[in-house]
């Protein structure tokens, strides 16, 4: 039996990189369902019940040793793993993590990773060098390739552009998508806006979207809050307590769900409105048109490859009136919803290419 270990930011509670894992194990069970499957988690236990495959401990040196060792392919992402904006430390994490895998004779694929951005000539030098050691690369964005271009690394067959392994996934039932609606006061509404928001901003960009809320409302829309990780509570707390403070009524706050029901819920809306990247990357598998803000350069880069719109990020950019924002959104929404159909198909095809990848360099390794 073929083994493979799924490697990546898996078991942080950070729903899009949880998105990445459930479609790809998904994916991986529709088209070889004999692949023994096993991954890295900072929460193995959570993982292993999750998902029904074998988990190890991603900080566990030994761990991480067995776990190489008994694997046939190492698959390293998907995500934004290669980029030193969060941390070097974490970088260097995972230059490591591929160097362990070359030691211990383990072939390793690049699995639709989007790189960067690398600040610092030294995190560029270990990027290339770890990423020479690579058998394939698939990256889930043009503007990836333009780094690894960048970089100087040859950009032949082994070096593909295809998409978010998040375009594989499928929503979760339509009951159990119902129960979440009705516990949130949302079964049976129209026009439901998804409001993701983030961390990391001014007050009064905050302030700003409860007045959007109000207008929404006014024009007979539902705004809900959809938190994306347990970091993101805060803010959209904040959200709420500045209606509170203006007389208004709560808005919907819908928290702890998994990847599928995510998925299942933006279906459910009229438009979505984000500061992560894979509410945006759900919301267009879902055929939704959205409006993100660009405060991370992948967020900007997948605007524009679907061709629908994103806000300067509000710390360094010029002062927007995010009310009009809104409005003009809604007055182009139907243009941007036929880009989204447009363009996503494609995006789900390429991200089967990612799962071709991996069983074509898996297969030929056994």
């Amino acid at each position: 039996m073929a083994k493979l270990l799924l490697s990546g930011y898996y078991g942080f509670g950070n729903l899009g990189d949880e998105a990445i894992l459930a479609s790809t194990v998904e994916a991986l069970r529709r088209r070889a369902p004999e692949i023994d499957i096993s991954v890295l988690s900072a929460r193995p236990d959570e993982t292993s019940a999750s998902h029904g495959i074998r988990a190890f401990n991603r900080m566990s040196p030994l761990d991480l040793v067995s776990a190489i060792g008994s694997s046939d392919l190492v698959v390293f992402g998907g995500g934004s793993l290669l980029q030193d904006a969060t941390s070097f430390r974490s970088l260097l994490y995972y230059i490591t993590f591929i160097y362990l895998a070359r030691a211990l004779g383990k072939p390793l694929v690049v699995y639709a990773n989007g790189i960067g951005p690398l600040n610092s000539p030294m995190a560029k030098r270990l990027t290339r060098a770890a990423l020479l050691t690579a058998r394939e690369i698939t990256l889930r964005d043009p503007e990836s390739l333009t780094v690894l271009r960048e970089l100087g690394l040859d950009t032949g067959a082994r070096i593909t552009v295809t998409a978010d392994p998040a375009f594989l996934l499928e929503p979760a039932p339509p009951h159990r998508i119902e129960e979440i609606m009705a516990r949130e006061g949302l079964k049976g509404r129209d026009g439901i806006v998804w409001l993701a928001l983030r961390g990391g901003q001014d007050e009064n960009f905050y302030k700003a979207v409860g007045e959007a809320v109000k207008v929404m409302r006014r024009e007979g829309l539902c705004p809900a809050l959809l938190v994306m990780q347990d970091r993101d509570l805060p803010p959209s707390e904040s959200v709420e307590r500045s209606l509170e403070l203006k007389g208004e009524r709560p808005v919907p706050l819908v928290k702890d769900v998994r990847p599928a029901e995510a998925l299942g819920l933006l279906e459910k809306g009229f438009f979505s409105f984000g500061m992560r990247l894979h509410t945006l990357i759900l919301s267009a598998h879902a055929e939704v048109p959205f409006l993100g803000v660009d405060i991370d350069p992948k967020i900007g880069a997948f605007c524009r490859m679907v061709g629908n719109p994103a806000l300067p990020d509000p710390r360094t950019g010029p002062p927007r009136d995010i009310v009009e924002e809104f409005r003009q959104f809604v007055g182009s929404r139907s243009r941007y919803l036929s880009a989204i159909k447009d363009r996503v198909p494609d995006l789900r095809r390429r991200a089967e290419e990612n799962i071709e990848m991996v069983l074509r360099v898996l297969y030929s390794s056994v």
